[in-house]
């Protein structure tokens, strides 16, 4: 009887460790996507920005959720990517305000954020340069640097 129940602790034990969850880790490369990015190319003549948080409500898990937002040249939009530490960046939703703008602005607008919904890798070159490579009809690099 006492080795059975030494045997039936012991798997208890073990069932107990296989059920604990891990720590999120969220890599260094990963975690310098955080912060207040400004557009810097393609050159433009506005103040495009985009910032990337954390999803705190959804821990990393290979890959890391991020709340994306920032500012067009007219409208604000909002969305959610996701990022690997292999430099694969996607984002998974993106929506915008609808103001209207001249249609020079509202061709800008479109074009970037066809460019967003279109990334699929990410590359931070230094703590203040940030790469964001798109496909789409024209696929090319956006190119920012950290404000904040």
């Amino acid at each position: 009887m006492r080795i059975t129940t030494v045997v039936a602790l012991v798997c208890l034990f073990f069932a107990f460790q296989a059920c604990t969850k891990e720590e999120p880790y969220l890599p260094e490369r990963v975690a310098q996507l955080v912060g207040t990015w400004q557009l810097v190319e393609p050159d433009s003549s506005y103040k495009v920005t985009l910032q990337l948080s954390l999803d705190t409500a959804n821990p990393p898990n290979d890959v890391t959720p991020f709340k994306a937002n920032g500012q067009a040249a007219v409208n604000s939009y909002d969305g959610f990517l996701s990022a690997a530490v292999d430099g694969l960046m996607i984002f998974v939703r993106l929506g915008s305000t609808e103001i209207a703008g001249s249609p020079t602005v509202t061709q800008f607008e479109q074009a970037y954020f066809d460019n967003l919904r279109s990334v699929v890798r990410f590359e931070v070159i230094d703590k203040n340069r940030l790469r964001l490579y798109h496909g789409g009809q024209k696929p090319g690099v956006l190119v920012y640097k950290k404000i904040n």
